[in-house]
């Protein structure tokens, strides 16, 4: 029962960090009628909202949340050479340990296990895929100014 006030059932894959720019981002969303994949493509599109635009409609059969379904991100990281090798010296240890403080204790996680995949693509620029995760605390262990860098989320790996 939708109750007295119905809402619409749609699902956002997990949130992005300020800052960063995204691209292939993904969304459920449940209709209450059928209808027809490309009719609901170009439906959206003919809204013409600035900086959004749907590419691919498709139905979605699994009972998977959007979220467990995409959870590795695929991010772009361009920035100065020295930052980037920071970057891919930090990524390449063999773990790589964040330390909290969380009601008077000190947390410890591996954050080495998130990293899916990482490559320097050129001297300016590293490709990162990110299990449930965000390129800024990387960033940020590696000593690098997150102003000093233009991150790009190029979407997701499907599981």
């Amino acid at each position: 029962s939708q109750g007295f006030h119905p809402r619409p059932k749609i699902s956002l894959g997990n949130p992005i960090s300020l800052g960063t720019e995204s691209f292939n981002e993904v969304m459920d969303i449940d209709l209450e009628t059928d209808m027809d994949n490309e009719l609901i493509l170009s439906k959206i599109n003919a809204m013409n909202i600035l900086g959004f635009k749907i590419l691919k409609v498709e139905d979605c059969l699994d009972k998977v949340s959007i979220v467990e379904k995409f959870s590795t991100a695929i991010y772009i990281i361009k920035g100065k050479n020295e930052d980037i090798d920071a970057l891919v010296k930090l990524l390449s240890q063999e773990s790589i340990i964040e330390r909290k403080e969380k009601k008077d204790k000190i947390i410890e996680r591996d954050l080495k296990e998130k990293i899916k995949y990482f490559a320097k693509n050129s001297d300016e620029q590293i490709e990162i895929h990110i299990f449930n995760g965000s390129p800024n605390v990387y960033i940020e262990m590696a000593g690098i100014n997150l102003t000093e860098v233009d991150i790009q989320k190029y979407g997701y790996t499907e599981v």
